[in-house]
């Protein structure tokens, strides 16, 4: 009978969540301030790019390169590259049960994604990783967005997961975000959409988000954000023939690229151009 290997290194042990008590201080006592926040987001939503990471936190490139081998070093995070067809890929970032240990007190329980010691194994699988990575996309740049103008700020950055406990038995929107400009703020329901599901299934789940509407008394845009513009535009058609109850808005465009928070959204049924995230705060309404 084989034995099973034992983890002898300490990165090994963190991996493995049986790093001993003098080790896990050792780890906790190199993490940085910024270091931190970037726990607390892969405590929340799983996996993060190197370039997801530097948008988000770490302007330049070389220092979120070395933070991520100290933070994998000392067993808090484990790293990962996805296989592709050609070139490659960046590395992505999850937490090791090391890691989820370290920022527990900092995550609210709804908000936080389950971390185990094959976490990294589970999300190189995962068929809908690409979808995943999207959603990350656009909230990280929002996030750089914010660092880059005076007086925007990304509020809130809720999960699908942290939406699902939320509001589930109505609505399961991949995202739900709060963007900020000065005095002003709108909410808004992200729906990133890969070109799997077919169009009819898109605009059905504007069902849930009407009932939504009814039962909480509050609307918030429902945003689409499309692999391409011809999507897009078979989108929009369809919006106009449903003539939706709930305000919604697309874009498309690579979210790595495109800044979310500038006039990219274009609302349905309105025949305007395209407008600026916050003015979208005009189709926001709460009783």
């Amino acid at each position: 009978m084989t034995t099973p290997a034992v983890p002898t290194t300490k990165k090994e042990q963190a991996k493995k969540g049986k790093v001993p008590r003098r080790s896990q201080l050792a780890a906790f006592s190199r993490i940085t301030e910024r270091d931190r926040q970037l726990l607390v987001l892969l405590a929340k939503h799983q996996v993060l790019t190197t370039h997801q990471i530097a948008r988000a936190l770490i302007p330049c490139p070389r220092v979120t390169r070395h933070r991520l081998e100290v933070l994998e070093d000392v067993g808090l995070i484990d790293v990962f590259r996805p296989t592709l067809a050609s070139g490659t890929s960046p590395k992505h970032a999850v937490l090791t049960p090391l890691g989820a240990m370290a920022v527990a007190s900092l995550v609210d329980a709804q908000h936080a994604a389950p971390v185990t010691a094959d976490s990294a194994v589970r999300l190189a699988a995962r068929p809908d990783l690409r979808h995943l990575l999207g959603i990350n996309d656009v909230f990280c740049s929002l996030t750089a967005a914010a660092r880059e103008a005076a007086d925007g700020e990304l509020e809130l950055w809720w999960s699908e997961r942290a939406c699902t406990r939320t509001w589930g038995a109505l609505v399961r929107p991949d995202g739900f975000g709060r963007w900020r400009e000065g005095s002003r703020s709108v909410d808004f329901f992200l729906e990133y959409d890969t070109g799997t599901e077919p169009q009819s299934t898109v605009v059905a789940k504007l069902d849930g988000y009407t009932a939504l509407q009814a039962a909480t008394g509050r609307t918030s845009p429902v945003l689409f954000w499309l692999h391409s513009p011809k999507r897009e535009t078979e989108l929009h058609r369809r919006l106009t023939a449903a003539n939706p109850k709930v305000p919604v808005a697309t874009a498309t465009g690579d979210a790595a690229t495109v800044d979310p928070s500038g006039p990219v959204w274009q609302i349905a049924c309105s025949g305007r151009g395209r407008a600026r995230l916050i003015d979208l705060d005009r189709l926001a309404t709460a009783s």
